[in-house]
């Protein structure tokens, strides 16, 4: 194998590598973010639906169904997900690329704090 065609799949790896790491690194710390807040969010509505039970606004909620429902909802979501682009788009990419991409955005993902 000769260093130019070695040198040519080395560049586009390890610059993609590059890329995927700093993509790793701010979903991580996106993601942190986001389910705080959606933490505090979940907690407030049950923290209010609980206060307007206990002071009479609402005399029961049947959690069962909104339980059930939220669930079937999510279950929607997910099964209509489409990620049949994903596969094109690294498929266009080719393979250095998109396993330097795939590695760096592990690596950024899980070494990160």
């Amino acid at each position: 194998m000769t260093s130019e065609v070695l040198l040519s799949n080395i560049i586009p790896f390890a610059g993609s590598g590059l890329v995927g790491y700093a993509i790793g690194f701010a979903l991580k710390k996106v993601l942190k973010w986001i389910l705080i807040i959606v933490g505090f969010l979940a907690g407030m509505f049950f923290l209010g639906v609980q206060l307007l039970q206990k002071y009479g606004y609402v005399n029961a909620v049947n959690w069962d169904k909104l339980g059930n429902d939220t669930s079937t909802q999510i279950q929607h979501w997910v099964t209509n997900a489409d990620i049949t682009n994903l596969h094109g788009l690294f498929h266009t990419f080719g393979i250095p690329v998109s396993s330097g991409l795939g590695l760096g955005v592990l690596a950024g993902f899980v070494r990160t704090r």
